[in-house]
This record gives C-alpha cells, structure tokens and sequence, in this order.
C-alpha cells in the first residue's frame, strides 16, 4: 500500500495482525522507528512478534547465543551483517509478514524479511514516499498488488489546506477529516534563548487552550543528536520526557520523566498526538528534504498545530505561501 500520512496504514497494518492470530497464522510486523514498535506492541494482541528491523537482528542474534555490545561504534551495522547471513529455523518462521514504514527500508533488508517468509505465506508493504527522510532508493516490488491512498483521515482540514499550499502541483493531500477552525500558528524565532522562549510560550499557549500536557508532543525540525532542545530535561516549569540515548540490558530505551514529550521528526513519523509543537524549523532553501520534513511533522497533529521557525526560515515561507498564515 502507498498512503499518505494519516491514510490508515497503520490501521490496516494492526487488522491483518489481528486477523492473522483470528486464523491461527502467526505474524511479524517491522517498521523502522523505534518509538512505533513500542507503541504498536503496546496495543497489538500477543502471539505474533512486533519489532523494528534492528530489533528483530537483536532478538535472533541474542537467541542465537550472542549478545550485541551497542556501547561499541558499529553495533547496529554488525546485526544487519547477521541478518544477511542468517539461515532462519523455524522459530523464526512467519505466515505473515507486515512491513511498515517501507520508504526508509534497504532492498537487502526486504530481502531479509523474505527469507522469514513460510511458504505459503503474505507480504504487506505500506510506505509513503512523501515520508523518505533518509534519501534511500525505492525499494522495487515487481508483481506486487499496489492499492493507493492520498486521503488523510487524521489532521484537520485547516492544517492540510496549509501544507497542501507548502506542497509543489501534483503533490496535495486529500483531507478526510471533518475538523476545522484549527488554524495554523506560525512563530519566528531569532536566536537560541528565543527559541527556548517561545517553545515554552506555545506549550503555556496550549495548556491554557485546554490541553493536557500528556496531550502535546514537541516535535523538533532538526534530528536529535543535532538539537538545542532535545538536550534539555526541563523547559520552564515543563519536565520534558525525552529519550536520553541509553538502553538498558534488554535493549530498551531509557526515557526521562516528564509529561511533555520531546522527540524529533524522524524518531515521532508514524505517530501522532492532539496537540503538535513543531519546532526548531530552521532552513536556508525549501528544497525537497524539507518539504518532506515539514510535511511529515504537520500531519502529526490531530487537532492543534504550531509551528516555531527561525527568522530566515519564516521568510522562506511568506515567500512560498504568502504571509495571511497565522503569526506571520
């Protein structure tokens, strides 16, 4: 399947895990995100196996009586080493398969996942090419059944109409959504210490709108490692949840506590919650990478969305949609 943002994929991905247990097939769903494993093995039914594909590498690895060191450089590259050598026995054996999130995936990763395929066993492939954070090549799939969707179901029809005006001819979401009156607010920013205050202002701004702070997820522009966010335990009298880059012995990830969740864009694709603070957006050239960037961080929002960009960014675009957004 290739939908768009908010098109069900997931959706559709969680009904053929379920349907496949209903019929006594056992499944194995992947994607690429960390943060969406957990959270659709939080909310599937036991029995089949939900990983990302590093996730399963360390779980065959580890049952095959190795233990992976992720403290040394180069610890995610030697499992997927093991997995392109790997002869599955049938503990590792599925009736179906469901691959999520299939932009960001290697062709030798699909073919991987294959091998784990019992004969006669179903594929499902769900990606959005708008979503291709990474730059990889399209992985080929000759002589499948392709079914298509440009229909977002999950953001408002306001924040669609803003990005469909961002998006280039052609390229425009259909919205399936009933909500508007949820306009889009578009906050410059000058400097670091601005940034930090006007985050704060907006999740102040949207607690006092009536949204509980488990209910907001700041979302940053830049990736995790690179943020003048992400660093940070605490914004104002907001404890931020944020993944400190550890796991524990069992390859979980470590999170500090906090009710405000603060993650980047590539690690928060594929979720979604009420309120987005997307923020930290900061360009010279809106180019395809950042179109994609923005469109994946926009549709993140099922109700209320700002948006924190940088003086020059800002500028970018007024000049791209006009300055009768919001804030601008």
């Amino acid at each position: 399947m290739i939908g768009t943002a908010g098109s069900g994929k997931t959706q559709l991905a969680l009904a053929v895990f379920r349907d496949a247990l209903a019929a006594g097939r056992r499944p194995l769903y992947v994607c690429y995100n960390r943060p969406l494993a957990d959270h659709v093995a939080l909310i599937s039914p036991p029995g089949g196996e939900v990983a990302t594909y590093h996730q399963l590498a360390d779980r065959m690895f580890r049952e095959s009586g190795q233990v992976p060191d992720f403290s040394l450089p180069g610890a995610f590259a030697r499992l997927e080493g093991f997995l392109d050598d790997c002869v599955p026995d049938a503990r590792w054996l599925f009736d179906e398969i469901i691959i999520d999130e299939g932009q960001d995936f290697e062709a030798q990763w699909k073919d991987n996942l294959l091998k784990l395929l019992r004969p006669p066993g179903r594929v499902w492939w769900l990606e959005d090419p708008m979503q291709n954070l990474y730059a990889r090549p399209r992985v080929e799939l000759p002589g499948w059944v392709t079914i298509r969707s440009d229909i977002n179901f999950r953001s408002p029809q306001d924040i669609l109409a803003h990005l469909n005006r961002l998006l280039p001819a052609g390229q425009g979401v259909e919205t399936g959504s009933p909500l508007t009156g949820s306009e889009v607010e578009i906050i410059s920013y000058t400097d670091p210490a601005d940034l930090i205050a006007q985050t704060k202002r907006a999740i102040t701004q949207c607690i006092a709108a009536g949204f509980k702070r488990d209910m907001i997820a700041l979302v940053t522009f830049r990736g995790r490692e690179h943020s003048l966010l992400t660093p940070y335990d605490q914004l104002g009298p907001y404890p931020l949840r944020r993944f400190t880059g550890h796991y524990d012995l069992l390859g979980n990830q470590r999170f500090t506590t906090g009710d405000v969740l603060i993650d980047s864009v590539h690690r928060f694709k594929g979720q979604a919650a009420p309120c987005v603070i997307f923020t930290e957006i900061d360009f010279e050239t809106l180019d395809d990478l950042v179109l994609r960037k923005l469109f994946v961080g926009t549709t993140r929002a099922t109700m209320k969305l700002t948006m924190i960009v940088s003086e020059r960014a800002a500028q970018r675009l007024i000049e791209r949609i006009g300055d009768s957004v919001n804030g601008l």
